[in-house]
């Protein structure tokens, strides 16, 4: 614009002046405005932006921007502008040409080309202002509700500030506590410990953790745990933020534990088994002082030691089989094994082990308590010799017996055949009778030598006992028809798998089987059901509906030569009985008089085990 004269007008002399200032103004991202004589002269993209102009506002009044409240302010800073004086920023709230209030942050510096105009930088704040004060908003309300007490204690040791949460600790008001010393209300034996402390934090600026007793408003006390976090502004003024936080229970828990620790280390100082802790490596972490009297072994210098080092070589497979028993089975049972002495003999222990388990559900360590059983074994050797004496005796007396009918008879027998003159019909009878006497006697001496040395065993990981069953009644069906038994097998077909000795298994099974059909003479039913057991075995069942067995001979089931029967000779069950306990099986059998006899055998099966249905 020109006037009349020719000379520019002084506005626009002045926004030159200021374009030459800075060419890149125009298109400088920092707001920046310009007024002279309170009205606005200039404005750049980036101002007009903030103060969202549609309308040109270049010579309208600066007031139409700003609240009525400021005004006054506005006007000194003005003047102190124009007097030459740089002012700080400051923050105000100005009015958008659409009537929107903006929070700004304003810096009016004096422009070097007129004394009564001022260039100005504003910056947008409302943003940030907004979160600061929800970011304050949220502390106070943190602040105002949070279970531990943080409080602000000066260098004199005086409370300056607390939260609420004091009050709801200690019972006293946050009005009755600022202003006073903590360290009023902390137990007297703890007073000189928690003053040392805090001093020590004060004077060398370190953090601070400190455990302590502290009287509440109803004169009882709590324990209280304290961070402090000392702070020193400009070198001058020292104070701490201390957070405090009540752990009475944990103390009575902690004392509580430390308690049964003692009492546990007691017991396990005193205590007559060996107790040991070790990782999943099977390294020692731990050994009871027991391992000094039953060992001869100094329980410190086997740390770290593999447990092997310490076990008779022939056991190391059976130990590592139970260590892998132990970690997949939450109840195993106990195990007998051999440790070595220091002076170089066996001993028998029968130990128990159980896992350790993280949070995670992993193996950690296992824990063994293993108890001297060497004089035990001696004592059940001892026993179980005079019980094979006593067998040995009882075997003799029966084969002695059991032959001299069938000798006798051979014998008489042949004196005919010597001494008289038979016919021929008379003759082949005699040989027919010492014929069958003969095998009568071969059989017994059999059944002896099975009872008295079993051939060798030789087992087989997979049998498939529903298989063996099936083979076993099949090869009786005939003896079972001729007696008029019908053999009931109840259970579906699925396959069950042990590992034992074949033959003999099936020999146990034949044993019971003809014992239950000759026990049904005039007919009945035998039923046979499997049963799958939770403890990794399975239970066969024999139940006859045969003549039974008197309450006072059920006792005598299983002794040698003992028969419920005519023409028995009383050692199947025996063999049986010893067949099964050879595979860590069990017999039993329950019979009522009159009604029938149920015979139970019991067997381990495969870890491997699988079961079809």
């Amino acid at each position: 614009m020109k006037f009349p004269d020719g000379h520019l007008n002084t506005a626009d002399e002045l926004i030159n002046q200021i374009k030459r200032y800075d060419i890149q103004v125009e298109h400088s991202e920092t707001p920046f405005l310009v007024q002279e004589d309170r009205k606005w002269i200039y404005l750049n993209p980036a101002a007009k932006k903030i103060l969202e102009v549609e309308e040109d506002i270049i010579g309208k009044p600066i007031w139409d921007n700003l609240p009525s409240e400021l005004h006054g302010i506005v006007e000194e800073r003005i003047k102190s502008c124009n007097n030459g004086i740089v002012q700080l920023p400051i923050e105000q709230t100005w009015i958008t040409q659409k009537g929107n209030h903006v929070l700004l942050e304003v810096i009016g510096i004096p422009l070097m080309f007129s004394s009564n105009a001022t260039q100005m930088f504003i910056r947008d704040i409302t943003k940030q202002k907004n979160e600061k004060m929800e970011t304050l908003n949220h502390l106070k309300l943190i602040t105002e509700n949070m279970i531990d007490i943080v409080g602000i204690v000066n260098d004199q040791g005086v409370f300056t500030f607390l939260t609420p949460s004091y009050e709801w600790v200690t019972g006293y008001s946050q009005l009755e506590a600022v202003g006073r010393s903590p360290f009023e209300l902390v137990h007297p034996e703890d007073q000189p410990y928690v003053i040392s402390k805090f001093m020590r934090m004060i004077s060398e600026q370190i953090p601070l953790t400190v455990e302590y007793r502290y009287r509440k408003k109803d004169g009882s006390y709590i324990w209280l745990e304290s961070q402090g976090t000392p702070v020193n502004e400009d070198h001058s003024y020292r104070y701490a933020i201390v957070a405090s936080r009540e752990i009475t229970k944990r103390k009575i828990a902690e004392r509580a534990l430390k308690k049964s620790e003692y009492k546990h280390r007691i017991i396990l100082e005193h205590s007559n088994d060996l107790i040991c802790l070790v990782n999943p490596h099977g390294e020692y972490l731990f050994a009871s002082r027991s391992y000094s009297d039953i060992l001869g072994i100094d329980p410190k210098s086997i740390m770290g030691h593999s447990v092997f080092n310490f076990i008779h070589p022939e056991d190391h497979a059976s130990v590592r089989q139970y260590l892998k028993l132990i970690c997949d089975s939450e109840k195993p049972p106990p195990h007998v094994y051999r440790k070595i002495h220091a002076s170089g003999h066996a001993v028998y222990l029968e130990g128990k082990g159980m896992p350790m388990f993280t949070e995670a559900g992993e193996v950690e360590g296992l824990v063994f308590i293993s108890r001297d059983i060497t004089e035990k074994r001696v004592s059940e050797e001892y026993i179980r010799n005079s019980e094979k004496l006593a067998v040995v005796g009882e075997l003799a007396a029966g084969v002695a017996h059991e032959i001299r009918n069938p000798l006798t008879s051979i014998k008489g027998l042949f004196t005919l055949l010597k001494n008289g003159e038979i016919d021929n019909e008379k003759h082949h009878f005699y040989h027919e009778v010492i014929y069958e006497e003969l095998n009568r006697i071969e059989h017994i001496v059999n059944e002896f030598m099975a009872l008295a040395k079993p051939d060798a065993m030789h087992y087989e990981n997979e049998v498939n006992l529903v298989q063996l069953l099936q083979d076993t009644v099949m090869l009786l069906s005939s003896e079972a028809n001729l007696y008029n038994v019908e053999i009931r097998l109840l259970f579906k077909e699925k396959n069950v798998f042990v590992s034992c000795e074949k033959n003999q298994i099936k020999q146990v099974f034949i044993n019971i089987i003809k014992n239950a059909i000759e026990a049904m003479s005039q007919g009945g039913v035998l039923s046979i059901a499997i049963e799958e057991m939770e403890d990794n075995t399975v239970k066969l069942l024999f139940a006859d509906t045969g003549v039974g067995i008197e309450k006072e001979r059920l006792k005598s089931i299983g002794v040698p030569f003992f028969t419920n029967k005519e023409k028995g000779i009383g050692l199947g069950l025996t063999i049986s009985n010893k067949i099964i306990t050879e595979h860590e099986g069990s017999l039993k059998v329950e019979s009522i008089s009159g009604k029938g006899t149920t015979v139970a055998v019991t067997l381990k099966k495969n870890k491997e085990n699988v079961i079809e249905g």
